[in-house]
């Protein structure tokens, strides 16, 4: 992604090292580690929402497999049939 906008922080030296240690540790360049903090900020301001997606989610992961498992029952089925009616 191409950097479109600059953002100059103060900081003191010791706020700089920190922060250079921490995105260090992560591995990751400082600036990316300030844009991930960011989006996980914005990831905690919505963890409501997402959370009741995410049990929709699960409550729908049953009748979704199964519906999965008898399309590929089907289409083996399927293919069964049509290997019968093939001539050699």
């Amino acid at each position: 992604m191409a950097a479109t906008a600059r953002l100059v922080v103060q900081m003191t030296p010791e706020e700089k090292r920190r922060l250079e240690r921490r995105a260090k540790s992560a591995g990751v360049s400082t600036a990316e580690f300030v844009r991930r903090r960011i989006t996980d900020d914005d990831l905690a301001e919505h963890r409501e929402e997402i959370e009741g997606l995410l049990d929709a989610l699960s409550a729908a992961e049953p009748g979704i497999l199964a519906r999965l498992d008898a399309a590929l029952a089907e289409t083996e089925a399927l293919t069964a049939a049509l290997r019968e009616r093939r001539i050699p």
